[in-house]
């Protein structure tokens, strides 16, 4: 329905990314979940980056695509039915410019986003979830509040912004070239908040540094890192808005950004699919086909809808936003819908290859594995729940 509201270029795009990656990415995917968390190999993103497709909503302004939210969800559900890892990689990208593109000024765009547009690998990164404790959010009717962070940012006698404390699981956070992230501001010192700081950093910025590798259980390509922060001092040049409107900034980059997520959880679940269907049309039980049993094909069919549910749920939501209307619902809806398609059709995949999807090195024991970490990314389905109750 809603692929008939692109240009005939840009589905030409989505073919194109298709081709590309099914060449270049998904031959190498097993050896990137082999080789990931640890050893970074940008090979994958370089393929990308040489046809801007590491941020590709980015303005032309900015020597991006310009592409739509709805084109930019096809192409990520393409990249990740090559290598999820590297779509969620991209996904970060887009995540992190997205407090630049809502609320960031003219002089901050200029400086960030054609790192990402110049045809080499650049990568931004965000971090929001926090050390230990994640955010303390309170969700209340039609009301979501952030009550505390792991990350302090305060003014000292002379009137700077000092950051210290840290965050956690920040996706490109050992390679990229800048990270934007919230800091819970308190102006002098005390125990109670005056509000939330977004804000966007060079990676070499003083007292900004990088520390444990996260060992993940999927989505290995896309490294993961605890960042430190330690009496940091943040200039002007780097707030994005102000204190007052951190927690509304926050809130309206979750909305929009979260349906990418859901894109990838979509082509994970598709190549999960058609690596299902075609394992079933070629392990014979019996002398035939499994997939001349009832239960094996019924079950495919379940799993083409279950699909087909979740692409549709995330293109509803960035229709949604592109055509300026509401996705506050849509958005959380869209992450729901597409990580439960997405789990389930990689464990019904598991059952029909059998015996082999359960040794090391399938394919699909890895599609489940990163269908599970794409659950917790961008909030898990119980936060989302949570923002849905609350605008009921």
């Amino acid at each position: 329905m809603f692929r008939d509201t692109i240009s005939p270029a840009d589905k030409e795009l989505v073919f194109f990314t298709r081709d590309l990656v099914t060449r270049r990415i998904a031959p190498q995917a097993m050896t990137y979940d082999t080789h990931g968390n640890d050893f970074f190999d940008s090979s994958a993103l370089d393929i990308l980056a040489e046809h801007n497709l590491l941020a590709p909503n980015i303005s032309p302004d900015y020597g991006g695509r310009g592409l739509s939210n709805l084109v930019t969800a096809m192409i990520l559900e393409e990249i990740a039915a090559g290598c999820a890892g590297v779509a969620i990689a991209v996904a970060a990208n887009l995540h992190a410019v997205s407090p630049l593109m809502v609320a960031g000024t003219k002089e901050q765009r200029n400086q960030y986003l054609p790192l990402l547009t110049n045809g080499k690998t650049g990568l931004g990164a965000i971090a929001m979830v926090d050390t230990g404790v994640n955010l303390d959010i309170l969700l209340q009717t039609e009301k979501v509040f952030i009550r505390g962070s792991s990350l302090k940012a305060e003014l000292n006698g002379e009137k700077q912004t000092i950051i210290n404390g840290g965050k956690d699981y920040v996706m490109n956070a050992a390679t990229a070239q800048f990270i934007t992230t919230l800091a819970e501001y308190t102006n002098d010192g005390s125990q109670g908040s005056s509000g939330f700081q977004v804000m966007v950093l060079p990676m070499g910025t003083p007292g900004l540094s990088i520390g444990n590798t996260r060992q993940k259980l999927g989505l290995r390509y896309c490294s993961t890192a605890e960042v430190n922060f330690e009496d940091l001092k943040a200039e002007p040049h780097h707030m994005i808005g102000s204190s007052t409107q951190g927690l509304d900034i926050f809130k309206e980059c979750l909305y929009r950004t979260v349906p990418f997520v859901g894109a990838v959880c979509v082509g994970v679940a598709r190549a999960a699919y058609q690596h299902a269907l075609e394992v079933s049309k070629e392990r014979m039980i019996t002398g035939h086909p499994v997939f001349e049993e009832s239960a094996v094909s019924h079950s495919l069919v379940n799993m083409a809808g279950q699909l087909n549910a979740a692409r549709l749920s995330v293109h509803q939501a960035c229709w949604n936003i592109d055509e300026g209307r509401d996705f506050t619902l849509t958005s959380p809806q869209a992450k729901i819908v597409s990580s439960q398609a997405a789990q389930n059709i990689t464990w019904r995949a598991m059952e029909i290859v059998g015996g082999q999807a359960y040794v090391s090195g399938n394919k699909a024991e890895k599609y489940l594995r990163d269908a599970k970490m794409l659950s917790i990314v961008d909030g898990s389905e119980q936060f989302h729940r949570c923002l849905l109750a609350s605008q009921l």
